[in-house]
């Protein structure tokens, strides 16, 4: 269980961000969900860590920043899952993964 909940970025009406929450939900993970749309703070997180344009769903966990509903999901289950690695079955240009530095970018 990480120490503190998950941020988990979303939009309302994204159902990529659905499986995201599914899959902390099933990992029994601790959560806060922030809305991007409307909110120029959480859209400026976005465009540090993964560059523009920005795309969610986005999870921030501690200092590490985690795109892509695909990657997300194997990042959760292999960190959190207690099972094999799935992250390493995904193409390099699917999402990605970076631990922010001191500004908050990657």
């Amino acid at each position: 269980m990480p120490p503190a909940p998950i941020v988990l970025y979303d939009s309302p009406g994204c159902w990529k961000c659905v499986e995201v929450r599914q899959t902390l939900d099933a990992l029994g993970l601790r959560y806060e969900a922030v809305t991007v749309r409307g909110n120029p703070e959480a859209r400026a997180t976005l465009v540090r860590a993964m560059g523009e344009p920005p795309a969610v769903p986005m999870i921030l966990d501690g200092d590490t920043a985690v795109w892509d509903r695909r990657r997300i999901m194997a990042y959760l289950e292999d960190t959190y899952g207690g099972g094999g690695s799935r992250a390493a079955e995904l193409p390099d240009w699917m999402g990605g993964v970076c631990t922010l530095e001191g500004d908050g970018a990657c």
